[in-house]
């Protein structure tokens, strides 16, 4: 799931299934960070994120914002112009 905020800042929402359970859980990308983990709230197994990984996707969300937003600001500066 992909959403945006009121500022812009955009939401990612996976869906992974816990390692050992299976269970499915929601994660928002914004909060896989390098050296973060997350607790399965069904078996409550522990799951690490790779922090080179983490890295990675959070400039790539970074640079996904900075993109929309100019894209955002092209179509307000179209409807300036009309």
């Amino acid at each position: 799931m992909i959403g945006f905020f009121k500022n812009r800042q955009i939401y990612i929402e996976l869906r992974p299934r816990c390692p050992k359970c299976k269970k499915e859980f929601m994660l928002d990308l914004k909060k896989f960070l390098p050296g973060k983990a997350h607790g399965c709230h069904a078996c409550g197994t522990i799951a690490r994120f790779d922090a080179q990984l983490a890295e990675r996707v959070q400039k790539l969300i970074h640079d996904l914002e900075l993109s929309l937003r100019e894209v955002h600001e092209s179509f307000a500066s179209q409807e300036a112009h009309e």
